[in-house]
């Protein structure tokens, strides 16, 4: 009986019974684990591990799509990057796995560099110029395009948005902002 006591208490710890968000497009109060504000780019994370996978969540303002990104470390400006860019299109979401393959310039789709779109599932609400996106992927997808997310480890989160729903709408400068030392 204690074994089966101290069993459940460890897996309760670690977050294996956690309780995952459900990704629907809006947030609910306590859905998420930890939560973070970015004040100059006013956008907020929200994020739970469960198991093997990082749900997310993206609050912000913005005229056209939003999107965020990992590196392990900041290296050669964007190259390598694991990016995940959101946009509505015909009222529906749109949400691509991208990698950047440049220092600078446009991400490409995962496809198109040997990879796969890694998000598990993403949802969405655009009112306004606001933005809540939802997603979920694999901490660790196996992937050269992604981005091995470890919890508790330091990591470069980028943040972005433009002003126009285009994907191919590059974002301005003023537009982009770098997280150092992130921690999930």
């Amino acid at each position: 009986m204690r074994k089966g006591i101290v069993w459940f208490l460890v897996l309760v710890l670690s977050g294996a019974l956690a309780q995952a968000p459900k990704v629907d497009g809006k947030i609910a109060s306590g859905e998420y684990a930890k939560t973070y504000k970015h004040e100059k780019s006013g956008i907020t994370l929200h994020w739970s591990i469960v198991g093997d996978t990082l749900y997310l969540a993206l609050e912000g303002k913005s005229k056209g799509w939003i999107g965020m990104g990992f590196l392990p470390e900041k290296t050669d400006k964007k190259k390598g990057a694991d990016q995940y860019l959101f946009y509505m299109e015909g009222g529906k979401l749109v949400a691509l796995d991208m990698y950047q393959t440049k220092r600078t310039g446009a991400p490409v789709t995962d496809e198109k560099e040997g990879g796969k779109n890694s998000i598990l599932a993403a949802a969405a609400t655009y009112e306004g110029d606001t933005w809540v996106v939802e997603f979920s992927r694999k901490l660790k997808t196996g992937e050269a395009t992604d981005v091995e997310i470890v919890p508790g480890k330091k990591m470069l989160v980028m943040l972005a948005h433009a002003g126009k729903m285009d994907p191919k709408e590059e974002h301005k400068k003023t537009e982009r902002w770098y997280l150092e030392d992130f921690v999930f």
